[in-house]
Protein backbone atom coordinates (compact mmCIF):
# COMPACT_ATOMS: atom_id res chain seq x y z
CA UNK A 1 0.00 0.00 0.00
CA UNK A 2 0.96 3.17 -0.80
CA UNK A 3 2.46 5.85 2.00
CA UNK A 4 0.55 9.20 2.81
CA UNK A 5 2.17 12.27 1.74
CA UNK A 6 3.44 14.03 4.76
CA UNK A 7 2.09 17.35 5.16
CA UNK A 8 4.20 19.53 7.23
CA UNK A 9 2.37 22.31 9.58
CA UNK A 10 3.70 25.08 7.62
CA UNK A 11 2.43 23.70 4.11
CA UNK A 12 -0.45 22.70 5.69
CA UNK A 13 -1.04 26.73 7.06
CA UNK A 14 0.01 27.71 3.86
CA UNK A 15 -2.40 25.40 1.68
CA UNK A 16 -5.12 27.05 3.82
CA UNK A 17 -3.83 30.14 3.76
CA UNK A 18 -4.21 30.29 -0.23
CA UNK A 19 -7.55 29.04 -0.03
CA UNK A 20 -8.44 31.79 2.33
CA UNK A 21 -6.56 34.36 0.24
CA UNK A 22 -8.10 33.28 -3.15
CA UNK A 23 -11.45 33.56 -1.63
CA UNK A 24 -10.38 37.50 -0.93
CA UNK A 25 -9.51 37.55 -4.55
CA UNK A 26 -12.74 36.54 -5.50
CA UNK A 27 -14.79 38.40 -3.28
CA UNK A 28 -12.64 41.63 -3.98
CA UNK A 29 -12.97 41.22 -8.06
CA UNK A 30 -16.64 41.10 -7.64
CA UNK A 31 -17.05 44.03 -5.77
CA UNK A 32 -14.47 46.16 -8.02
CA UNK A 33 -16.31 45.24 -10.88
CA UNK A 34 -19.85 46.79 -9.83
CA UNK A 35 -18.02 49.79 -8.74
CA UNK A 36 -16.43 50.12 -11.79
CA UNK A 37 -15.30 53.71 -12.17
CA UNK A 38 -15.55 54.58 -8.23
CA UNK A 39 -12.85 52.66 -7.80
CA UNK A 40 -10.08 54.66 -7.35
CA UNK A 41 -7.70 52.21 -5.58
CA UNK A 42 -4.33 51.42 -7.59
CA UNK A 43 -0.65 52.08 -7.30
CA UNK A 44 0.63 54.74 -5.68
CA UNK A 45 -2.77 55.62 -3.60
CA UNK A 46 -1.06 54.73 -0.43
CA UNK A 47 -3.59 56.71 2.27
CA UNK A 48 -4.39 53.02 3.38
CA UNK A 49 -0.58 52.27 4.12
CA UNK A 50 -0.53 55.23 6.73
CA UNK A 51 -0.97 54.27 10.28
CA UNK A 52 -0.37 51.08 12.61
CA UNK A 53 -2.64 48.41 12.91
CA UNK A 54 -3.09 44.81 14.51
CA UNK A 55 -2.65 41.76 12.59
CA UNK A 56 -3.14 38.13 13.24
CA UNK A 57 -0.52 35.85 13.77
CA UNK A 58 -1.51 34.43 10.26
CA UNK A 59 -0.81 37.92 8.17
CA UNK A 60 2.10 37.43 10.74
CA UNK A 61 3.16 34.14 8.77
CA UNK A 62 2.30 35.52 5.11
CA UNK A 63 4.44 38.60 5.88
CA UNK A 64 7.10 36.62 7.17
CA UNK A 65 6.99 34.20 3.97
CA UNK A 66 6.65 37.44 1.91
CA UNK A 67 10.01 38.96 3.16
CA UNK A 68 11.93 35.04 2.69
CA UNK A 69 10.89 34.97 -1.05
CA UNK A 70 11.83 38.81 -1.63
CA UNK A 71 15.14 38.05 0.05
CA UNK A 72 15.64 35.65 -2.73
CA UNK A 73 14.58 37.64 -5.50
CA UNK A 74 15.79 41.13 -4.07
CA UNK A 75 18.20 41.18 -1.28
CA UNK A 76 18.86 44.59 -1.27
CA UNK A 77 14.80 45.35 -1.27
CA UNK A 78 14.20 42.71 1.60
CA UNK A 79 17.05 44.62 3.54
CA UNK A 80 15.49 48.07 3.29
CA UNK A 81 12.35 46.33 4.24
CA UNK A 82 13.74 44.89 7.48
CA UNK A 83 15.76 47.66 8.10
CA UNK A 84 12.53 49.89 8.44
CA UNK A 85 10.66 47.47 10.31
CA UNK A 86 13.39 47.21 12.90
CA UNK A 87 13.36 51.02 12.84
CA UNK A 88 9.51 51.43 13.33
CA UNK A 89 9.41 48.98 15.73
CA UNK A 90 12.07 50.29 18.34
CA UNK A 91 9.89 53.77 18.32
CA UNK A 92 6.51 51.67 19.06
CA UNK A 93 8.39 49.53 21.76
CA UNK A 94 8.13 52.01 24.47
CA UNK A 95 4.41 51.97 24.19
CA UNK A 96 3.37 48.96 22.55
CA UNK A 97 0.44 47.16 24.63
CA UNK A 98 2.00 44.07 24.85
CA UNK A 99 5.07 41.55 25.25
CA UNK A 100 7.64 43.97 23.86
CA UNK A 101 10.15 40.69 23.35
CA UNK A 102 7.48 38.49 21.39
CA UNK A 103 5.22 41.50 20.12
CA UNK A 104 2.19 40.03 21.00
CA UNK A 105 -0.99 42.89 21.90
CA UNK A 106 -3.12 42.64 24.39
CA UNK A 107 -6.82 41.69 24.69
CA UNK A 108 -7.14 45.32 25.60
CA UNK A 109 -9.60 46.65 22.88
CA UNK A 110 -8.70 50.28 24.69
CA UNK A 111 -5.47 50.06 25.03
CA UNK A 112 -5.08 48.97 21.22
CA UNK A 113 -6.96 51.52 19.70
CA UNK A 114 -5.04 54.46 21.71
CA UNK A 115 -1.70 52.53 20.37
CA UNK A 116 -2.78 52.65 16.61
CA UNK A 117 -4.12 56.15 17.18
CA UNK A 118 -1.10 57.61 18.48
CA UNK A 119 1.06 56.66 15.75
CA UNK A 120 -1.56 56.68 12.60
CA UNK A 121 0.74 58.99 10.80
CA UNK A 122 3.40 56.38 10.70
CA UNK A 123 4.16 54.56 7.01
CA UNK A 124 3.86 51.15 6.85
CA UNK A 125 7.39 49.55 6.41
CA UNK A 126 6.50 47.86 3.60
CA UNK A 127 5.14 50.81 1.60
CA UNK A 128 8.08 51.68 -0.66
CA UNK A 129 8.46 55.34 -0.37
CA UNK A 130 9.68 56.62 -3.20
CA UNK A 131 6.99 55.05 -5.50
CA UNK A 132 4.25 54.05 -3.23
CA UNK A 133 4.60 50.36 -3.97
CA UNK A 134 3.82 47.63 -1.21
CA UNK A 135 7.03 45.74 -1.63
CA UNK A 136 5.28 42.41 -0.19
CA UNK A 137 2.01 42.89 -1.62
CA UNK A 138 1.34 39.02 -2.49
CA UNK A 139 1.58 38.06 1.16
CA UNK A 140 -0.41 41.24 2.33
CA UNK A 141 -2.42 41.41 5.32
CA UNK A 142 -6.26 40.30 4.96
CA UNK A 143 -6.87 43.88 6.78
CA UNK A 144 -4.96 45.20 3.52
CA UNK A 145 -6.83 43.19 0.85
CA UNK A 146 -10.26 44.26 1.92
CA UNK A 147 -10.01 48.24 2.47
CA UNK A 148 -11.68 50.09 -0.12
CA UNK A 149 -14.88 48.57 -1.08
CA UNK A 150 -17.98 48.66 1.13
CA UNK A 151 -18.21 45.45 3.42
CA UNK A 152 -20.28 43.69 5.80
CA UNK A 153 -19.31 41.82 9.42
CA UNK A 154 -22.01 40.83 10.48
CA UNK A 155 -25.24 42.86 11.15
CA UNK A 156 -22.70 45.54 10.80
CA UNK A 157 -22.01 47.62 7.02
CA UNK A 158 -18.86 49.30 7.13
CA UNK A 159 -18.15 52.13 4.77
CA UNK A 160 -15.57 52.36 1.50
CA UNK A 161 -12.26 54.03 1.64
CA UNK A 162 -13.50 58.03 1.29
CA UNK A 163 -11.21 58.07 -1.88
CA UNK A 164 -14.04 55.73 -3.42
CA UNK A 165 -17.92 56.03 -4.41
CA UNK A 166 -17.57 60.05 -5.46
CA UNK A 167 -20.44 61.19 -6.94
CA UNK A 168 -22.06 57.80 -6.49
CA UNK A 169 -26.06 57.10 -5.75
CA UNK A 170 -26.38 55.24 -2.31
CA UNK A 171 -28.30 52.44 -4.30
CA UNK A 172 -24.87 51.96 -5.78
CA UNK A 173 -22.60 51.69 -2.85
CA UNK A 174 -24.78 49.23 -1.50
CA UNK A 175 -24.96 47.06 -4.81
CA UNK A 176 -21.05 46.98 -4.37
CA UNK A 177 -21.15 46.04 -0.77
CA UNK A 178 -19.27 42.80 -0.27
CA UNK A 179 -19.14 39.85 2.56
CA UNK A 180 -15.69 38.77 2.84
CA UNK A 181 -15.33 35.21 4.38
CA UNK A 182 -18.30 33.67 4.57
CA UNK A 183 -17.40 30.66 5.71
CA UNK A 184 -15.16 32.45 8.51
CA UNK A 185 -11.95 30.26 7.18
CA UNK A 186 -9.78 32.73 8.75
CA UNK A 187 -11.24 32.24 12.13
CA UNK A 188 -11.08 28.44 11.65
CA UNK A 189 -7.36 28.16 11.08
CA UNK A 190 -6.56 30.73 13.98
CA UNK A 191 -8.68 27.98 16.21
CA UNK A 192 -6.49 25.28 14.61
CA UNK A 193 -3.83 26.84 15.46
CA UNK A 194 -4.94 27.26 19.43
CA UNK A 195 -5.87 31.20 18.68
CA UNK A 196 -1.97 32.96 18.56
CA UNK A 197 -2.13 36.99 19.35
CA UNK A 198 -2.37 39.53 17.33
CA UNK A 199 0.99 41.50 16.12
CA UNK A 200 1.43 44.70 14.56
CA UNK A 201 3.65 44.69 10.71
CA UNK A 202 7.00 46.36 12.05
CA UNK A 203 6.96 43.77 15.06
CA UNK A 204 6.48 40.67 12.82
CA UNK A 205 8.84 41.48 10.26
CA UNK A 206 11.64 42.81 12.77
CA UNK A 207 11.44 40.05 15.60
CA UNK A 208 13.30 36.82 14.96
CA UNK A 209 10.88 35.37 16.60
CA UNK A 210 9.16 31.79 15.62
CA UNK A 211 6.58 31.29 12.92
CA UNK A 212 2.86 30.79 14.54
CA UNK A 213 3.78 26.84 13.20
CA UNK A 214 6.39 24.60 14.06
CA UNK A 215 9.32 25.96 11.32
CA UNK A 216 10.31 23.00 8.49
Amino acid sequence: MAQRKKTSPSHWLEELDQKLLESYRQTWETGAAVAGPYLACGLGCTECCVGVFEITALDAFRLRRGLAVLATRDPQLASEVRARAQQQWRLLQEHFPGDKTSGALVASDDAREAFCQAFASLPCPVLQPSTGRCLLYEARPLACRSFGLPCRWGTEVLPPCHLNFRGARPEEVAAATVLWDPQDLEGAILHALGHPPDTVVAAALSLDADDVVSRE
